[in-house]
């Protein structure tokens, strides 16, 4: 049996892609650990995060503008 596997990111096919994000994918997508995602968190930097009762999750959008303004700072 095949499993699929979904992919994160720029290369996401857009038409199915998740909207909102759990805190393990964005550090997946990013290749941080989940705990530096919270530490980003909780010193206010990073991408926004939005609380949904007892639940983080990251705007898809939010990420992605995220790393557009993170990337060009450093550059």
């Amino acid at each position: 049996m095949q499993t699929s596997r979904k992919t994160l990111g720029p290369a996401a096919d857009q038409g199915n892609a998740p909207q909102l994000l759990t805190t393990g994918e964005v550090a997946l997508w990013l290749q941080v650990a989940p705990k530096t995602l919270r530490n980003w968190r909780s010193a206010g930097i990073g991408p926004e995060a939005l609380k949904l009762h007892s639940s983080v999750r990251y705007d898809r959008a939010a990420v992605e503008a995220w790393i557009g303004e993170t990337s060009k700072a450093a550059a």
